[in-house]
């Protein structure tokens, strides 16, 4: 978007992401159910049949199945301590540690780099198209590299 949103007008540019997100909208329509959901609520046959249109008709899912029934059965024998557990006397600083790490980050970091960033360029003396391109090149290499970094340790793993 960044690349884009400097050949087109802001309104085109919108009218362009209300249209990517309904079609994302749409096409979740078409997503199969997730394997492990089915699982946790015992429902065999529509794990099986999920997995092979994950894996495709002709893979050999028991194994996978087998997997995935044991985990989900590993998971009920933890602790049942819900999400409102973390709202404990001995939790609050921790939480609002976290609370104000996240408000920090938005109002500065990455988020005002790339809101004023335009201005940032113009004002070093470097055309703002010539910046946001380099910023959008910084991006992708920056999601590159953070794919590899994961992949290497799903690796080790």
């Amino acid at each position: 978007m960044f690349v884009v949103g400097s050949f087109v007008h802001w309104r085109t540019l919108a009218l362009l992401a209300t249209i990517l997100a309904l079609l994302q909208l749409l096409l979740l329509f078409f997503i199969p159910e997730s394997p492990q959901w089915l699982a946790k609520f015992g429902c065999e046959k529509e794990l099986e049949a999920a997995l092979l249109c994950l894996r495709g008709d002709k893979a050999d899912i028991s194994h996978e199945a087998i997997e995935i029934k044991d985990y989900v059965e590993s998971l009920k024998s933890f602790s049942s301590e819900g999400i409102l557990d973390i709202f404990q006397k001995n939790y609050v600083r921790p939480l609002l540690t976290v609370a104000g790490v996240l408000v920090l980050m938005n109002l500065g970091g990455i988020n005002a780099l790339t809101y004023y960033s335009g201005a940032i360029f113009v004002s070093a003396g470097v055309s703002s198209m010539v910046g946001l391109i380099t910023l959008a090149a910084t991006q992708i290499l920056k999601v590159r590299q953070r794919i590899q970094s994961l992949q290497a340790g799903k690796a080790k793993a």
